[in-house]
């Protein structure tokens, strides 16, 4: 069918005496398909497109609510809830060409991840995710992230402070749910961390995250200064536990008093229903056959080491090294008799 613009076209160029082969030549067309538009008294319409995997009524008030509660959600979230929760048929990129028309692409600039062979990296850092109800207040939420540099399998762990001590506990944790440690454990610049850098810009190590890796069995690594995306993975987790993970938890039915272990396990079933059962985009591979490859490659963590995070760790001194907590000024006295301090006679 032709357009009402070649129809006119070709009404005007008969009365002007052109012939139908000569308008065949002229519009590219074949002399029947010529000889029936201008059998036609009026210009074809054209009926509206069939769109048979266009949202319904009910699908389209849940995408917009979705995201008027969270503006970043991203779309394969949102295309996985319509096709559990209101029977959507249609393939993720037909529901994509739908949502751009009621939310704008953003455009990210790329970024560069460094891949490591199973078992050799673990990165972590902490994500902010705002005010969440906590018991009966409202509190404001971090969350420990760790992901498996190869598998790319990550695990979650909840949080109220950044403190030192709070910061080795979540992260052990996390090791944990993951299966073990692996060779090096990648963090950023955090003073939970890092307590100061050389000259040439190396970390210096806090003393009790040393004694921490050197308790898990673990090589502390520091990503260089201001250069965060040297632990691209981690970031890239952390955007998706902000975008995704937060959408996700905003059509939960929370528990009438949360508490931080009622997150953790919502983390671990968001991963378990969400993560691992994703195709990864960079690794081609489903993030949870990955990470049970991995995962045997893994050491655990004895459970001894890993409950005496609730508590201060203590780990025994060299002989060489003094303890300035066992020998505070003034609890030593050392009595001499005044005659050491006379000059000889």
């Amino acid at each position: 069918m032709q357009s009402e613009e070649v129809w006119m076209s070709m009404k005007v160029l008969q009365e002007h005496g052109w012939s139908i082969a000569a308008m065949a030549r002229e519009f590219g067309l074949n002399w029947r398909t010529v000889k029936r538009t201008l059998e036609r008294q009026a210009a074809p319409a054209y009926g509206p497109r069939r769109r048979p995997f266009a949202l319904n009524e009910a699908q389209l008030v849940h995408v917009e609510r979705r995201l008027e509660v969270c503006p970043g959600i991203r779309g394969t979230d949102l295309h996985a809830e319509l096709c559990h929760d209101y029977s959507y048929k249609g393939s993720y990129p037909t529901f994509e060409r739908q949502l751009r028309l009621l939310r704008p692409a953003v455009v990210r600039d790329p970024e560069i991840r460094f891949e490591t062979d199973p078992g050799v990296q673990t990165q972590a850092d902490w994500a902010e995710m705002g005010l969440w109800p906590l018991g009966r207040e409202m509190v404001e939420l971090s969350v420990m992230v760790a992901i498996l540099g190869s598998s790319r399998a990550p695990a979650l762990r909840f949080a109220t402070d950044h403190t030192r001590a709070t910061s080795f506990e979540r992260l052990a944790h996390c090791l944990d749910d993951l299966g073990g440690v692996t060779h090096e454990v990648l963090t950023d610049r955090d003073p939970a961390f890092v307590i100061g850098q050389t000259r040439d810009g190396k970390a210096i190590f806090a003393p009790e995250w040393v004694d921490v890796c050197r308790l898990l069995g673990v090589v502390p690594r520091a990503c260089r200064a201001f250069r965060a995306k040297t632990k691209g993975k981690v970031e890239r987790m952390i955007r998706e536990t902000k975008e995704s993970f937060a959408a996700w938890l905003s059509g939960q039915v929370l528990p009438t008093l949360p508490t931080l272990a009622d997150y953790d396990a919502l983390g671990r079933r968001w991963i378990e229903e969400v993560v691992l059962e994703r195709r990864h985009r960079t690794t081609k591979r489903v993030v949870g056959e990955a990470w049970q490859e991995e995962r045997a490659l893994l050491r655990p963590i004895p459970e001894r080491i890993l409950t005496s995070f609730g508590s201060p760790v203590i780990l025994p001194m060299p002989a060489n090294v003094i303890d300035l907590e066992l020998r505070r000024l003034g609890e030593h006295v050392d009595v001499r008799d005044l005659a050491e301090y006379e000059v000889g006679r």
